[in-house]
């Protein structure tokens, strides 16, 4: 004759369960490490909770009718376990099963509270900000990270969802990021986007490109963010992916301290490494200053312009490519053209209010 084998059904599984915390409870009072477990076992459905109570009114019942509780066996998986008599089995029981219920409100109460603080807090300082020409800024984020906007910049802050995003809209601006592995933090700019890695940057919108200036740690730069998307990674899986995937890959690179990457729409364009003088000349606008060394009276001026509402034309193409070199203070545009003149022998003239001319003297 077959033998039939009948599994326990989940209902059945339940009621069993509660039976056990009922003789446990019935014994007197919970350890610490008991009343955390049926805790997160009464919260894993209504019907948990609902088993206990119904239990524990039949418990009270048994004591009523003047049974011996000393004599009623609670099946516990094969094992038979007699439950201790006692006249206040009900009310003890009720007021665990009270003290849970209170306290698993409080602590739902108080993990929301804390959950929707941190959420304000983190996201406290989303937004947009914006530099005029000529004009710098520097903003101090909620997790610590802070930015310094050059001239005429615009970005727009977004931490949500445990990430830390930032687009960068025109204009230049560093970073000096906040580690937090748990947290990428993010610069989009055009097409692509440079992830930190717990470090010093900055991202400088010029034409169609994109230039990523290095100072400390690494960062990953993507041209284009919606190809070869690899996952936030710890340094060190970071440093395996720079070496060994790709070191050749003109869409995506890792880069160190002292680095300037520029890339376009698609692809990483040009990676150097500049010198620690060339670096902190680079970075000296911080400092109100502009530095140049030996570079072409075309760039120079450029480069001066972001700082002026002025239109300046450098009328002779003969000394374009006249060398310059000296600290210039930003928004200083007379005593500008004051060291121009006196150094190099040129001739700057006004023709109008917005409008100065550059030629030989």
């Amino acid at each position: 004759m077959t033998k039939i084998v009948s599994f326990p059904t989940e209902e059945t599984k339940i009621r069993r369960e509660a039976c056990k915390w009922i003789v446990l409870m019935d014994r007197g009072n919970l350890p610490k490490k008991k009343i955390s477990e049926l805790n997160e076992w009464v919260c894993l459905s209504d019907f948990h909770k609902e088993e206990l109570e119904r239990l524990a009114h039949f418990w009270d019942r048994i004591s009523d009718v003047g049974i011996d509780p000393d004599q009623i066996s609670i099946s516990q998986g094969g094992h038979e376990e007699s439950a201790a008599n006692s006249t206040t089995r009900a009310s003890r029981l009720y007021k665990i099963l009270a003290s849970l219920a209170a306290s698993l409100l409080i602590i739902a109460s108080v993990s929301l509270l804390l959950y929707f603080q941190n959420i304000n807090e983190f996201q406290s300082t989303n937004g947009k900000y914006l530099t005029n020409i000529g004009g710098q800024k520097t903003v101090l984020l909620s997790d610590g990270s802070e930015i310094r906007l050059n001239t005429d910049t615009l970005i727009e802050v977004n931490y949500h969802d445990g990430e830390r995003i930032i687009h960068l809209y025109k204009g230049e601006a560093q970073f000096d990021v906040a580690h937090d592995a748990e947290k990428p933090f993010t610069v989009k700019a055009k097409n692509g986007d440079v992830r930190a890695l717990g470090t010093i940057f900055s991202v400088r919108l010029k034409n169609n490109q994109v230039n990523v200036l290095v100072e400390e740690g690494r960062v990953r730069i993507r041209a284009n963010d919606d190809i070869n998307q690899i996952d936030y990674v710890p340094v060190i899986a970071q440093e395996e992916i720079a070496l060994e995937e790709i070191e050749h890959d003109n869409t995506m690179v890792i880069v160190n301290a002292g680095n300037n990457v520029t890339f376009g729409d698609q692809i990483i364009e040009s990676v150097i490494m500049e010198e620690r003088e060339s670096l902190e000349r680079k970075f000296s606008w911080r400092q109100g200053i502009l530095a140049f060394d030996d570079e072409p009276l075309s760039d120079v001026i450029d480069e001066v312009s972001r700082y002026t509402s002025y239109k300046i034309i450098v009328a002779d193409p003969n000394i374009r490519s006249l060398r310059v070199g000296g600290y210039y203070p930003i928004g200083k545009i007379q005593a500008i053209f004051n060291a121009l003149e006196l150094n190099l022998g040129l001739e700057i003239s006004q023709v109008d209010e917005q409008t100065y001319y550059i030629t030989r003297k």
